[in-house]
């Protein structure tokens, strides 16, 4: 078992928790989150993933596609980046802070434009 995201530890707290975050010396920086509610969003994609069982791959923001979402079973309005990887139809979901994500496979035939 291996983190997807290594070396980020998430919270979520004003300015006065992170200078005590930052005084602890278990961090050596905070990136500011401009919109938090796209950053849950994105990390709820995510959690709900890998409590479905999915299989994800880590995998770096360069994905270039269409954004989809997927209409219908276990990953029900999950949203990412479709991509093509050794013929088999993966979505990227991302986390755009971190300009990371990972990956998973899926059936063409369960994706919709997400707009």
């Amino acid at each position: 078992m291996a983190p997807l995201f290594p070396g980020y530890v998430f919270f979520c707290g004003d300015n006065e928790i992170r200078y005590k975050a930052m005084t602890t010396n278990r961090l050596c920086q905070t990136i500011v989150v401009p919109d938090q509610e796209i950053l849950l969003d994105e990390l709820t994609c995510i959690e709900r993933a890998l409590a479905s069982k999915a299989v994800l791959d880590p995998y770096p923001y360069a994905a270039v596609g269409k954004r989809c979402r997927i209409k219908s079973g276990p990953f029900r309005d999950l949203e990412g980046i479709v991509i093509q990887r050794s013929k088999a139809t993966k979505i990227v979901l991302q986390v755009s802070i971190l300009g990371q994500g990972a990956s998973m496979e899926i059936e063409p035939e369960l994706l919709e434009p997400a707009e």
